[in-house]
């Protein structure tokens, strides 16, 4: 009976039931399992991750409950421990393909990344016609610089799954990334109801000149309430490219709202940020990703703060107090920044490390809310903006002589913090040094959609 309401979307009953079920057989194994899926359903993941535990303890041997497990723990952060149930889940059944897919997921987030491209190539060899696990190796293949190896993965999983809206949207943003944004366009549209794929359709109308588009989509998009960063930077960019000045549901003015702070002076900035940033630059384990708009630097892969490590975890709440700082010091503003601010987001963070003449080219965190940098180590400087960071509307390349960018200049040293909006491009001043200029980069990304 509890499968049964299950299945009819009666969660509550279901569990109801399955609780009955384990009253008169303590035992069962199956039972608890199942309560965890429902549980798991409801979004009680720690109350689900109990009963997994429960099955298998009763039932040692249960791959299922181990996968779910896994499935749980994933969700809730616990990136090493669901790896190891996955691990577990294809000990005990190795030809189980959706667990060789969602420890790729794992390792992939912990940026492993050929560790991911191994554990879904397993999957693929099991079940080749496995649409998703094709699309999920596209992107790892994606991050470590294999575009044309990750396209062919893409059109893959679209040739087993046609009507796959998650393939279509990757392949649509792998598109979008390459600059081909004809070819994005299709396959956006094809996943409008995906994520934030609207947002990034209104990018390809902007780059295509399609003014018409652009702007009916825009009204589209703000008519429903719907805002994030990507669709602040372009109203603001397009106010250039343009000449139309629309109403901005995310930030109208970002350039006001970038915030610079000095760590050095509010923390044991040495104990705190610069030896736990170096001894994970130093760890073999910790790999780097392809990124292109880095000239003599490198950028770590995966989310820094899925690190099951105390002081990664001492940083994460630095980082998100000043957070709350942020926004408190804006609190009053009317901007959609602020006052829509996300109501649960998560933080993901990278590394990047660069040496004599490096520099980072304009770019926008396209996910995210709040964008941000700790300055681990910026080498003295030669001339005055040596290593600094630049904020800014659009990218000076794109623009003609008669047309206006606005941007600021930021002077950043060791123990500086930066916080602005995600709508804004930035980018980095060449410097000269024989020491490494180190930058904790992260994001404020919202966990769900935000409406205004």
């Amino acid at each position: 009976m509890g499968n049964t309401l299950k299945e009819l979307g009666r969660l509550e009953e279901a569990e109801r039931s399955f609780k009955k079920a384990i009253t008169i057989k303590p035992a069962y194994a199956e039972a608890h399992s199942n309560l965890g899926n429902t549980l798991k359903e409801l979004g009680r993941l720690e109350d689900a991750e109990t009963s997994y535990n429960n099955a298998i303890a009763i039932k040692p041997a249960y791959a299922e409950a181990h996968y779910n497990l896994g499935i749980s723990l994933q969700e809730l952060g616990k990136l090493e421990a669901a790896g190891a149930s996955y691990s577990k889940a294809i000990a005990i059944k190795p030809d189980f393909a959706e667990a060789h897919s969602n420890l790729g997921n794992t390792l992939q987030e912990l940026g492993r990344l050929e560790d991911a491209e191994a554990s879904y190539k397993k999957a693929i060899v099991i079940k080749p016609d496995y649409a998703q696990a094709h699309s999920n190796l596209g992107i790892t293949l994606q991050e470590l610089g294999r575009l044309e190896d990750a396209e062919t993965s893409y059109k893959k999983a679209i040739s087993l799954k046609p009507d796959h809206e998650v393939t279509q949207y990757n392949l649509g943003m792998w598109y979008c990334e390459q600059g081909k944004y004809k070819q994005a366009t299709e396959l956006l549209l094809r996943s409008k109801n995906f994520k934030n794929s609207q947002s990034y359709l209104l990018k390809c109308w902007y780059f295509l000149n399609e003014q018409s588009l652009f702007y009916e989509l825009l009204e589209s998009l703000t008519g429903q309430g719907i805002t994030d960063a990507l669709i602040g930077s372009f109203v603001c960019r397009a106010a250039i490219k343009f000449g139309i000045e629309k109403a901005n549901p995310f930030c109208s003015s970002p350039l006001n709202y970038v915030f610079k702070t000095d760590l050095s002076k509010k923390y044991d900035f040495e104990g705190k940020f610069v030896k736990p940033t170096l001894s994970i630059l130093n760890d073999t384990k910790v790999q780097n990703r392809s990124q292109t708009l880095l000239t003599n630097g490198l950028q770590t892969s995966g989310n820094l703060f899925t690190l099951e490590n105390i002081l990664i975890d001492e940083i994460k709440k630095i980082i998100e107090l000043e957070i709350e700082n942020y926004r408190l010091y804006f609190k009053d503003s009317k901007e959609g920044l602020i006052k829509n601010w996300p109501d649960a987001y998560s933080l993901h963070g990278w590394l990047i490390r660069m040496k004599n003449g490096g520099a980072l080219r304009p770019h926008m965190h396209e996910k995210g809310w709040i964008s941000g940098s700790i300055y681990i180590n910026v080498p003295p400087k030669l001339n005055i903006n040596d290593g600094n960071l630049v904020v800014c509307i659009e990218d000076d390349a794109l623009l003609s002589e008669s047309q206006d960018n606005k941007k600021n200049i930021i002077d950043v040293t060791t123990g500086s913090l930066c916080l602005f909006p995600a709508s804004l491009l930035h980018y980095t001043i060449p410097f000269e040094s024989d020491e490494d200029r180190i930058v904790l980069a992260f994001d404020v990304i919202p966990k769900s959609k935000i409406k205004l």
